[in-house]
This record gives C-alpha cells, structure tokens and sequence, in this order.
C-alpha cells in the first residue's frame, strides 16, 4: 500500500548500520514524480521528537535536492512527522547549477514551484552561483551515497539559502 506524503512532512531515509538521515518534503509537484527535499543530519538510530524536528530550519540543511518520490511513495523511507507551521517561504526554492560537460560552462537553473522537471529560467551562471546545489535529480541509491559521503567529510556546509534568488 502506497504511503501518504505531503509538503512538510518530516521522513527518515535508511543509511545502512541502523542509522538515518533525516529529510524534509518541501515541494511536491502534482506532476512528475519529483519532488524536492531539505536533508539532514548528524546521522540518527532513532526519529527525532516533535521539538528537534521544529527547531530545524533551512540554514541546517546538509543537502536540498530534487529527487525521485519513489522510496516514500512505496513507503521505504517513512514518515516521522510534520512542520507544524508549514510555509513556503521558510523553506525556498533554491536556484541549481548545471555544468556543461564539454565546455565546462556553468549555466544557473531556476525551477517552479509546481515543476520540477523542466527549468523555468536558464541563464549564465555568475561566480556567486558556485556555491548552489548541484542540478540532478537523485534516485534513492545516489541520494544514500551522497547523505553518506557528506557525513563521513564532516566539513562545514555551505549552502545558503539567502543567495538562491537574485
């Protein structure tokens, strides 16, 4: 049976040696089948409780990604709670950068908020923008690959979500 999601429900994604990462929905198209999420960490054995998970914002995220809804459709990462107060505009939209792999030209994607698969706006990217969130879209396996190489450097993020818009 398909498990029910929507915007700002909190879900574990399973790391393997019974941890998780945790992941927040934050836009769920109606078309698709792509939706994009803020990640987490420190990696967990157990569900945060209703206060940690309302003390998380934007400027914790780990990663924010469009990627495939497939693992909580079919309910492999589960629901572990809400936003309370859920609001767009707490959790934005980011801008992407795609590289060109020949030239190596560095191009700036903006998406919709009800699209995820085709850009609403490309342009040149600006040296501002290297520092934006890398324009793929994650299957469950590179997703679990990326949340645990990025756990295992334990550097700094650098994600800002104030430089998404222009």
């Amino acid at each position: 049976m398909a498990q029910q999601y929507r915007e700002g429900n909190w879900f574990g994604v399973p790391l393997g040696h019974g941890q998780m990462a945790l992941g927040l929905v934050a836009r769920r198209p109606k078309r698709g089948g792509l939706l994009l999420g803020y990640f987490f960490g420190p990696p967990r054995k157990h569900a945060p409780d209703a206060a940690e998970l309302q003390s998380l914002a934007a400027r914790d995220v780990l990663l924010v990604c469009r990627f495939k809804e497939a693992p909580l459709h079919r309910g492999l990462w589960r629901v572990v709670g809400d936003c309370a107060k859920w609001r767009h505009k707490d959790w934005p939209m980011p801008a992407f950068l795609r590289k060109e792999g020949l030239s190596g030209r560095a191009i700036r994607i903006e998406y919709a908020q009800d699209n995820l698969t085709t850009p609403a706006r490309e342009s040149e990217a600006a040296a501002t923008d290297a520092a934006l969130p890398e324009d793929i879209v994650y299957d469950e396996i590179r997703l679990v690959e990326t949340l645990n190489r990025l756990f295992a450097e334990q550097r700094p993020v650098t994600l800002d979500p104030g430089q998404w818009t222009r």
